[in-house]
């Protein structure tokens, strides 16, 4: 309380003028201090919320989309005859790839037991990487076991951990 009184005495000494100054200085003081504190803040968020909601939005559509050709690819026909039914597994998967034109993308490929073979793609065209393993489960009879796809750095890419089996 004793602040406060020195503060309105020493207010109350200054002349009118100098009041003056010192209230507008003040309201600038405050304005500026709401601004830094409570505004900046508030605005910054609001703005990085809209870019991540805005970022789910396009992961949506990119996954609607994909689910779509995924449905097209599935309901595209009977199975055709199954080629290389004595090649092994990882040879066939190799050779398809590389017709696929998708071994740039391939980070490794590993056997997985007499009938499976473990596929790395990395940076991989999401619309390619459907059309093989259409390909190969209609032509080859090998057929996706277990997938993990994650959207890659730019659109229409994807980063693949495919284990493929042939029943």
């Amino acid at each position: 309380m004793e602040l406060i009184q020195k503060i309105k005495f020493w207010f109350n000494s200054l002349q009118t003028n100098e009041q003056r100054m010192v209230l507008a200085a003040s309201v600038m003081i405050g304005i500026t201090l709401f601004y830094l504190i409570v505004w900046e803040p508030v605005h910054l968020n609001l703005q990085e919320q809209k870019q991540k909601n805005q970022t789910q939005k396009e992961i949506l559509l990119w996954m609607q989309q994909a689910a779509t050709e995924v449905k097209t690819l599935r309901s595209g026909g009977g199975r055709s005859v199954i080629r290389d039914r004595n090649k092994p597994v990882t040879l066939v998967v190799e050779q398809s790839i590389q017709n696929a034109g998708l071994k740039p993308s391939v980070n490794k490929i590993e056997s997985a037991g007499n009938t499976g073979t473990r596929v790395t793609l990395n940076e991989a065209s999401f619309n390619q990487l459907l059309v093989w393993l259409n390909t190969i489960s209609k032509h080859n009879g090998i057929v996706v076991s277990s997938a993990n796809i994650e959207r890659g750095s730019r659109p229409g890419v994807a980063n693949v951990r495919l284990t493929l089996d042939r029943p």
